[in-house]
């Protein structure tokens, strides 16, 4: 076995110049080595590289950098195509599907907890027709939405007593 101990720092020297040596013999066979042709005549010319950037300040429209684009979701519009909603005639909300698409999540969370009030407590049809006033009267919007089918069958399907189709329509006046 070799160990590096047995080498003198002498021997390590002409060691590494000996690879030194052949390094750079290769890299200079490889990159500066003149052709036969050249070598004879004395004369080695070499050919300049060509660089895209002498061409392109020829042009005028030339940027380095490349033309700026617009941010992702930005879009430009004139004056004239933006528009603002008019207010609400007569002081009251607009029933539009916007603003219902708000109010059903909202109204299923109420008539959740309402359930939920009344599993718990042991209630009966009665309590939670008297809870279920109060959120009629704070989604009264909800009366002319053609939504409110939906959500009467939500209440028919997770009530834990049966309500004819009758009580639940009663439900929201």
């Amino acid at each position: 076995m070799i160990l590096l101990h047995h080498f003198s720092w002498q021997q390590f020297g002409i060691a590494a110049i000996v690879l030194a040596v052949i390094w750079y013999g290769i890299i200079w066979l490889v990159y500066y080595r003149k052709s036969p042709q050249e070598l004879n005549n004395g004369t080695a010319t070499r050919e300049r590289l060509a660089h895209y950037w002498a061409e392109a300040e020829e042009q005028e429209e030339y940027e380095p950098f490349g033309n700026a684009a617009e941010v992702e979701s930005v879009s430009l519009a004139t004056s004239d195509g933006i528009s603002f909603a008019g207010k609400p005639q007569n002081g009251e909300r607009e029933n539009t599907e916007d603003a219902m698409r708000g109010l059903i999540p909202d109204v299923l969370e109420e008539i959740k907890s309402i359930v939920h009030t009344v599993e718990i407590k042991g209630g009966s049809k009665e309590d939670f027709i008297s809870l279920f006033k109060l959120v009629s009267a704070k989604y009264g919007r909800l009366k002319t939405s053609h939504h409110l089918e939906a959500i009467n069958e939500w209440i028919a399907d997770n009530t834990p007593f049966n309500l004819t189709g009758e009580e639940r329509w009663q439900l929201w006046e």
